[in-house]
């Protein structure tokens, strides 16, 4: 969010607010990162980062206001959150009708007569234009002016474009109709539906807004515009973010709202555009109507000096925290029961704080998280209690990598069946828990044996020790698995399975009595803990700095070509495979001879050829342009042939 610092200013007497670059540097350690600091001829504009924890407060020049008041430690000037409301009477000419009342928490409108409109003063228009905004007139320049400054959308609406009955307006909020258009202010025609909630004439039926999105061209406020209404709402921010992202319509209005601005700064807003429009733009106010259908009710949190001291890792005193209590002007009590120091009334617009945690963190950022100091974990003494799950997954994940080259993966707990369902699903296929690890293995094994020709494997062989979730409960299981990518004569996946399954049977001295099917197998690992028994102590060797490099692999696919070439009896390989290297490059990933034989006074050699990129995917034409020069260059060898 762009913050004018000339802006901010007026929020404090001469000489209170240091320089933007102080200013830049006092936010970043305690309370928001900065993009940048323009510097222009009379001002300076501050790129602020502000965090969705705070932005229900802060995407406005008066949060940030706030936010430095409270850091460094002066009063502000003045806080409009604060000042009193005028007392306005009930409108007589506007009616309002909230059709859809689950979306709207808040509706308040001021009926303002005789306005004049007219280009914005200069201290208005360079206000806006500093912090990127273009200049319309006087009327919609002091609703976005009010909007930067509190955080609150408004919306002007040019009364006389709406149809009046028994000399009164109506302005209803329903969700839309299915094939239902709107066009915006800026000339746009979008076609909206159930789904999103729409400002409507109540009396023609016609859409004048998108409900905390963008107003609608039909009552929009123009030069001969004399009589408008002002509207500052509070929709259901996730109706404005769902509306916002179908329609592709992105505003300064629904950013805030998404964000979930409180219902009470409705008509603290709309007091400062009607003092704002009255001095700019003449006019009287006509009335006020508001609908609020609840008050919201802020719950006290009870906070200690310990617990702050506790958490934070400091050695505040109670003092020190009422110090800092104090800057932020919150309202505080001794407790009536319990033994917390305090009782913090948060204020209303600061909608991220709940719980004593919340309390703690705003202490803790506002002390300074540079004053705590750095200390060092207290040693461990004796021998660490072993974790006989832990220790035996480590014997297993050792024998099966070390003694049979199994690699372990981990595949995922989320599926779309089984017999533990998740409340709140993050997908329709991903609901469940898993009941087994068969499933993931058997996945991961298809995928493995795939790309079987990337690294030269004639077996696939995979485990995974993991949780699955019964019925009974959570259980720890062992599941192993081997698929071979072609046949081997005289074994089969299972027989490399039993094997396995003997030598862990031997290893931990339990019996099993597992059989595998189609080259998986399914332990109930708990119950091998238990038949193993107490381990007593870890035996572990220590693990050592190990020599190994690491590279990324490509996303894209591979393309295989075999090619078998005729040489004179006694030809080296190398001289082959270097052949095949300097015009394949980087290209070939991997080359295996398969096969070899002689006849007469010459030698037959096969290569499997595995060819991939990391930038793209490689056409039929590339890798045959490569095969083609392989092979020109191979029978441009006397004593050469390919097959």
């Amino acid at each position: 969010m762009k913050v004018s610092y000339k802006w901010l200013k007026k929020y404090f007497n001469e000489g209170d607010l240091p320089e933007q670059d102080a200013l830049a540097d006092l936010l970043t350690f305690h309370s928001f990162e900065l993009e940048g600091v323009d510097t222009l001829v009379k001002d300076s504009v501050l790129d602020i980062d502000v965090l969705p924890n705070r932005s229900s407060d802060c995407l406005c020049h008066r949060g940030i206001a706030r936010e430095l008041s409270t850091l460094l430690d002066v009063r502000m000037k003045v806080d409009p959150l604060h000042e009193p409301l005028p007392d306005w009477p009930e409108s007589k000419l506007l009616q309002l009708d909230i059709v859809e009342t689950g979306l709207v928490n808040r509706f308040s409108a001021v009926v303002m007569r005789d306005v004049k409109v007219a280009p914005s003063p200069e201290w208005l228009k360079t206000a806006l234009e500093t912090i990127g905004q273009k200049s319309i007139n006087n009327i919609v320049d002091a609703t976005n002016y009010v909007m930067f400054n509190l955080g609150q959308p408004l919306h002007a609406f040019d009364s006389d474009k709406l149809t009046a009955k028994d000399d009164q307006y109506s302005i209803q909020v329903r969700n839309g109709k299915k094939g239902e258009k709107i066009t915006t202010l800026t000339g746009e025609e979008y076609e909206v539906d159930a789904s999103n909630l729409l400002i409507v004439d109540g009396h023609s039926d016609d859409a004048i807004g998108i409900a905390g999105v963008k107003g609608g061209k039909l009552a929009e406020v123009d030069n001969d515009t004399k009589n408008i209404i002002l509207e500052a709402a509070n929709f259901n921010y996730v109706s404005v973010r769902k509306t916002s992202q179908k329609l592709k319509l992105i505003t300064d209005a629904s950013v805030r709202f998404q964000n979930e601005p409180v219902p009470e700064l409705t008509v603290l807003a709309l007091r400062d555009v009607a003092a704002l429009i009255l001095d700019i733009a003449d006019g009287e106010v006509e009335g006020l109507a508001d609908w609020n259908p609840m008050q919201r009710r802020i719950r006290p949190i009870e906070v200690s000096t310990e617990e702050c001291n506790k958490l934070l890792g400091t050695n505040l005193t109670h003092d020190d925290v009422v110090g800092i209590l104090d800057r932020f002007g919150w309202h505080y009590d001794a407790p009536v029961t319990g033994m917390a120091d305090f009782e913090i009334n948060p204020p209303f617009e600061r909608t991220d704080l709940h719980i004593k945690e919340d309390m703690i963190e705003e202490i803790g950022r506002v002390y300074g998280y540079e004053h705590v100091a750095s200390m060092s974990l207290k040693a461990i003494g004796g021998d660490p209690q072993v974790n006989s799950t832990f220790y035996f997954a480590e014997k297993v994940r050792k024998l099966l990598v070390e003694e049979f080259g199994f690699s372990e993966v981990l595949t995922y707990t989320l599926r779309d069946h089984g017999h533990v369902e998740l409340a709140n699903a993050l997908a329709s296929d991903k609901s469940f828990m898993r009941k087994d690890l068969v499933e993931g293995i058997d996945d991961a094994l298809s995928r493995n044996v795939y790309n079987a020709p990337l690294f030269g494997a004639n077996q696939i062989r995979i485990f995974e020790i993991g949780t699955v979730f019964t019925k009974k409960g959570e259980v720890t299981n062992l599941c192993i698995g081997v698929r071979f990518p072609k046949k081997i004569k005289g074994t089969t996946s299972d027989d490399v399975v039993r094997d396995v399954i003997t030598r862990i049977e031997e290893k931990l001295g339990v019996k099993t009595n597992a059989k595998p099917k189609e080259g998986i197998v399914e332990i109930n690992f708990d119950t091998l803990v238990e038949q193993a028994g107490d381990p007593g102590v870890y035996d572990f060797p220590s693990i050592g700095a190990h020599d190994t490099e690491y590279e990324p692999f490509s996303s894209y696919p591979f393309a295989l070509r075999d090619i078998a070439v005729w040489v004179p009896l006694g030809t080296e390989t190398n001289l082959i495979e270097d052949i095949i290297r300097d015009h394949a490059g980087d290209l070939l990933v991997r080359h295996d001879l398969f096969d070899e034989f002689t006849k007469d006074d010459k030698t037959s050699f096969a290569f499997h050829l595995v060819f991939q990129s990391k930038e793209k995917t490689l056409s039929d034409e590339e890798v045959n342009e490569i095969m083609d020069a392989i092979t020109k260059e191979m029978n441009g060898i006397k004593g050469w042939e390919v097959r």
